[in-house]
């Protein structure tokens, strides 16, 4: 029996117990030791550092600063008191400690990488580059904090250097997760989504159950030509389900207090800023009828600006939860009552797919955020319409059902300032300017190479590409060298990589005469905000969702013409196009007054028609699960 065991014998039982990961039967025999000897240092140690695996910080966090006293040279715990406040979300208090540390440890070179992630988590640029600099100055060959270095460079989008430092790392260490899931973040966001599930693969090889680079992975098979749209959808089945966290929540029956209660709609999304989704969301936001539905907004992104503001404002109950993990989510979820939560994010950044893999509430939905199916069983619809998701033609592709909204799956929230429209710019240069400001990572090899076949059958025409990618010197010479071997000169391409401010944006469309979607990753924002500008897109169907937004946006807007079937078809429309400045000044003068009036514009239409699509959602789950309210 354990409690006829010598102190020694037990000391060394807990160790095993602890080193086997045993965290909680290794806590009970410390304590065993500490009932005799309450002043026993290791037995102290011990406890703390189980109180820590055992996530259980507020308890971790006291016997910590109980300990340090009699170890006050110890820098492994007072880092280890520092990451127990920050998990505790005491953050203030965290990053003094990281602080303190530094200034009586300037070499410890931990301190400063934690206290540089902190900083590159709450987006102190400035700050998090000095720490993990510093860090890399004490020992430039650290992995971590070249993973770290890397992923930092990308988001200042200097992606040249990026790869410098990652590719340093990976010769180093090929196996670690942190550079590999940032050399592939680089690679997609310069084109290379082909190269950029390589480099996931080799991830998922080494931890085959890391969330992050899972959702990385199957948002980046979005973004490659020539991939059946079966095999994209099976990976999404194949994979998703190992997002989910490793803490369960138990099943919870549903109980609405009464049907005449307002249906409770829970919106989780990592993107409320100014983003793109909110582009889509907020006028549903300001329209929704309060009389019926309660609105509750989850907010699990660290990117806070006016627009966040907003969109706080119009939810009746606002949720700050980027710092939380799934499952802790999932209980706030529950806590609320919520009816319906709806999915914003997918696969993409900071998306909290572990919790609906947790069956978080009664009713789950995707919606707007990502072009493909979550992949995940627990998610029961799928918000679409007809033109991406033709009856028929996709419905393999979705583990959800799908619920196709009567006209569009989207409305669209134009800038609040906005240009005059322009004539069309062939007008008075008498040449031809194609354009395509979309995310240069939806830009594939293929894509360009029927833009060359574009310019080489418009002699004198330009094109003219707008994206941050545009300011690596790597990404212009690689694309100068592929249109240079269709033929194409340099002198026809313009780059840009990004304006001063959004009205200064919108007003480069005025360049533009002809915008070209992009392949199979269709533009949304892109194509709703050329349009608004008076230029025509021209789009290319698929036979996926990611592929047919393009179809919905355009036919919503009264322009089904500029919808192609094939490659071919794309360059005959450009080119009628191009040929025809007549037709080009009426887009000018029509296509703001169309988008206005159509259903794409009409906020409250949409939103009464997403309140339909809910509340039926909800009356099919009361009938199916026989759910009393």
């Amino acid at each position: 029996m354990i409690h006829r065991m010598s102190e020694q014998d037990l000391l060394q039982i807990s160790d095993q117990l602890f080193d086997a990961h045993e965290y909680g039967q290794a806590l009970a025999v410390y304590e065993q030791l500490l009932a005799s000897q309450p002043a026993r240092i290791d037995a102290l140690t011990g406890r703390a550092l189980s109180l820590f695996h055992l996530a259980r910080f507020e308890d971790a966090i006291q016997a910590l600063q109980m300990l340090l006293p009699s170890l006050p040279d110890s820098e492994q715990l007072k880092l280890l008191l520092a990451e127990s406040l920050l998990h505790a979300k005491r953050m203030k208090e965290g990053q003094k400690c990281l602080e303190d540390l530094i200034a009586t440890a300037p070499g410890n070179l931990d301190a400063h990488l934690r206290l540089g992630r902190l900083h590159l988590d709450n987006e102190e640029y400035p700050e998090a580059n000095r720490c993990i600099a510093t860090a890399l100055e004490i020992n430039p060959d650290h992995i971590e904090a070249l993973g770290y270095m890397g992923l930092m460079m990308i988001r200042f989008c200097q992606f040249d250097e990026a790869l410098t430092v990652l590719n340093k790392a990976y010769t180093l260490e090929p196996t670690n997760v942190l550079v590999l899931n940032n050399l592939g973040r680089a690679s997609k966001m310069l084109g290379g989504a082909d190269e950029a599930l390589e480099w996931y693969r080799k991830a998922l090889s080494v931890e085959p159950n890391n969330a992050c680079v899972i959702s990385n992975y199957l948002l980046a098979l979005n973004y490659c030509s020539g991939l059946d749209p079966e095999f994209v959808a099976h990976e999404h089945f194949d994979l998703a389900s190992r997002c989910r966290p490793m803490q369960d929540l138990p099943p919870q029956p549903y109980r609405r207090e009464s049907h005449a209660d307002r249906l409770r709609i829970g919106y989780v999304s990592g993107d409320f800023y100014t983003h793109s989704v909110t582009y889509f969301f907020e006028p549903v936001l300001q329209h929704h009828d309060r009389r019926r539905f309660e609105i509750y907004c989850y907010s699990v992104g660290r990117s806070h600006d006016t627009t966040t503001d907003r969109l706080a404002a119009l939810a009746d109950h606002w949720r700050e939860m980027a710092a939380v993990q799934p499952e802790i989510l999932a209980r706030q979820v529950r806590d609320d009552r919520i009816d319906i939560l709806v999915d914003l994010s997918g696969h993409t950044g900071d998306n909290r797919q572990g919790t609906f893999a947790l069956r978080t509430a009664p009713i789950q939905v995707s919606w707007i955020g990502y072009p493909a199916t979550s992949g995940l069983s627990e998610m029961d619809y799928y918000l679409t319409d007809r033109y991406c998701d033709p009856p028929g033609m996709t419905e393999h592709l979705y583990c959800e059902r799908l619920v196709r909204l009567p006209r569009s799956f989207c409305c669209y929230l134009p800038p609040m300032e906005f240009p005059a429209i322009a004539s069309s710019p062939c007008l008075t240069s008498g040449v031809i300017t194609f354009g395509s400001f979309n995310n240069f990572g939806k830009v594939t090899k293929r894509q360009i190479s029927l833009w060359a076949r574009i310019l080489a059958a418009v002699p004198g025409s330009r094109l003219y590409l707008k994206s941050m990618a545009l300011g690596t010197d790597s990404v212009k010479l690689a694309l100068q060298e592929q249109f240079a071997a269709a033929g194409i000169d340099s002198g026809r391409l313009m780059m840009r990589v990004v304006t001063r401010t959004p009205l200064e944006h919108l007003a480069e469309y005025g360049k533009v005469d002809i915008a070209l979607d992009t392949f199979p990753y269709n533009g949304t924002t892109t194509t709703c905000e050329a349009l608004w500008m008076g230029t025509p897109v021209v789009s290319l169907a698929g036979h996926s969702h990611v592929s047919r937004v393009g179809v919905s946006l355009l036919e919503n807007a009264g322009c089904p013409e500029l919808i192609a079937s094939n490659e071919d078809d794309y360059l005959q429309i450009c080119v009628e196009l191009a040929n025809d400045h007549g037709r080009l000044q009426c887009y000018r003068q029509q296509l703001r007054s169309r988008l206005a009036s159509s259903p794409l514009l009409d906020e409250s239409g949409v939103t009464r028609e997403l309140e339909t699509a809910f509340q039926k959602m909800y009356s099919e789950t009361v009938t199916a699960q026989q759910v009393m309210p």
